[in-house]
């Protein structure tokens, strides 16, 4: 009989396909279930983040709602709304992120609204005192409507959290309508800023 000079080697069943696939899947599946449950992780059930959303989102309706009643606001408090709503878009990103959706539909969302903003700040009514360094808007009330829609993207997004898997349709949704949001005020305040040094003195004071 004639045998090999390294050794005999050692012979194929084809019994053992099967099991070598079978445990090729089971591998996968175990690691894709790895990264739902870390995924889930993220944004299941009520978080600190969400308490970050109500310090910022409440706050940021109650400043547009001083515009609202025309009253004279500082520079910086004009500015104070976009910034809040800028931080809630970030805390959002975060969620839309761990919830594997493409990052070009937030991103669309942002610059929708910073596109529309800006469009409104440009043909807003301005009355500007110079000398105080304030400024009142007389028709504004989109602002505030803008705020409370951030608002209630939060809410969307606290109450998904408590409803748990049911909930998840509300979730998917409410960081595109921050995004917008955010934008919408930011590009609006951006462009007032960019109107502010050229338009005419009014003496707020006096009215």
């Amino acid at each position: 009989m004639f045998v090999p000079a390294f050794g005999a080697q050692p012979s194929m069943n084809c019994s053992t396909f099967p099991h070598v696939f079978r445990a090729i899947w089971s591998a996968n599946a175990s690691y894709e279930g790895h990264r739902a449950r870390h995924s889930a992780d993220v944004t299941a059930g009520p978080n600190l983040l969400h308490l970050v959303l109500l310090v910022c989102a409440l706050p940021c309706a109650r400043y547009t709602l001083s515009e609202m009643r025309h009253r004279p606001l500082p520079r910086g408090r004009l500015a104070a709304p976009a910034l809040l709503a800028m931080a809630c878009a970030l805390v959002f990103l975060l969620f839309h992120l761990s919830s594997q959706r493409p990052l070009w539909i937030f991103i669309a969302a942002l610059a929708a609204g910073l596109a529309i903003g800006a469009l409104r700040g440009f043909t807003l009514h301005l009355q500007v005192d110079h000398m105080f360094d304030k400024v009142r808007l007389p028709r504004a009330r989109g602002s505030f409507l803008v705020a409370l829609a951030l608002v209630a993207a939060v809410l969307l997004e606290i109450g998904g959290s408590f409803a748990g898997p049911a909930g998840l349709p509300f979730r998917l949704i409410a960081p595109e309508i921050a995004a917008a949001c955010a934008g919408m005020l930011t590009g609006r305040a951006m462009a007032i800023a960019m109107r502010w040094r050229g338009a005419p003195h009014v003496d707020l004071h006096r009215l």
